[in-house]
């Protein structure tokens, strides 16, 4: 953390971008970051080449978020730190290449089980609850008097959605300590909680119920299926449907959730989540994915059927050869 401390103090240009499809904890750790170094008189850009979800408007509507075309030429023919946030693979970065490549230093915070240090200086803790709490670790050591309340609100929102509402294992007691602190630095939690958890749609709740439809349970495994047509049929966003895979695990003798989510004719988003014992990072990353070890995803490049096809056998004889099967 201290040679990042140094090239942030040193630095006077920032890029911040993080993973693909944006979360609680991706966009709340890069938006609280981008105000930290504009609070320090630093020059820092939000750059995210993808689309957001809905209920997170309440913290990003007023910021210029860009796309990668949109940064000036001036700023990347300039010096520029690039810092890379809440994800395991350099690949998964959301923002261009050139961007990539032509940054003067590379610092890569996550707390990603499968992240492999890509950055120049890397920050890296697994079992960090989220990557606001390394973010809010990281600031708070610079100067915690620039803890302004709407950073404390997206550092807050970071951490209440990666740990499930401080449901998951990786809610620990730095997680309710820093809860703590940023509820008395002006996070305003109940707008977090209508925000994200009290205002869904009328329509996402009939997608939901749609979607539940397709439940499916094995011994301790259940799984379900989100087709494109579905979305369209409710006129409901990709981005809006992250936390559908909760209906697969909450279910009484079930470990292991499976959603399958069609995304185009040859691509399939799969999301894992487990409660006690399997590490679904481990099952992810037979299909080239990751995250952690009660939460993980990979995407699939094939057919609807042949996706669920693939991942079910396998989950059938990884359970089988570690004496879950039944």
């Amino acid at each position: 953390m201290n040679q990042i401390i140094d090239v942030i103090n040193s630095s006077k240009t920032f890029i911040i971008t993080s993973h693909v499809a944006p979360d609680g904890d991706n966009v709340g750790s890069s938006l609280a970051l981008t105000w930290f170094l504009r609070a320090m008189g630093k020059e820092s850009y939000y750059v995210l080449n993808d689309s957001f979800p809905q209920n997170l408007a309440f913290l990003y509507g007023n910021e210029k978020i860009l796309e990668s075309s949109e940064l000036s030429k001036q700023i990347l023919s300039s010096e520029y730190t690039l810092i890379a946030l809440d994800c395991g693979d350099i690949n998964r970065l959301a923002i261009g290449k050139d961007i990539i490549n032509t940054a003067n230093t590379l610092l890569n915070i996550d707390h990603h089980q499968s992240n492999n240090e890509f950055g120049d200086y890397n920050y890296v803790v697994t079992d960090a609850s989220s990557t606001s709490e390394l973010v809010y670790n990281l600031i708070s050591k610079i100067d915690d008097n620039l803890i302004s309340p709407k950073i404390a609100q997206a550092l807050y929102t970071g951490l209440v959605t990666d740990t499930g509402r401080f449901q998951y294992d990786n809610a620990n007691k730095s997680s309710f300590l820093m809860a703590a602190d940023l509820l008395s630095k002006g996070a305003d939690k109940q707008e977090v909680t209508r925000s994200i958890y009290q205002s869904d749609s009328f329509d996402y709740v009939k997608l939901s119920a749609e979607t539940v439809s397709t439940l499916e349970k094995e011994g301790i495994f259940s799984y379900m299926v989100l087709e494109t047509k579905m979305l369209e049929k409710y006129g409901v966003s990709y981005e809006d449907t992250e936390n559908l895979v909760n209906y697969t695990v909450n279910l009484d003798g079930v470990e292991l959730g499976i959603l399958f989510k069609e995304r185009g004719s040859n691509q399939v988003k799969v999301s894992f989540r487990s409660k006690q014992f399997i590490n679904v990072n481990e099952i992810a990353s037979k299909f080239d994915g990751g995250g952690h070890m009660r939460a993980a995803g990979c995407t699939i490049n094939n057919s609807l059927p042949e996706a669920v096809a693939m991942v079910l056998n396998y989950i059938r004889e990884y359970l089988k050869e570690h004496g879950w099967n039944h």
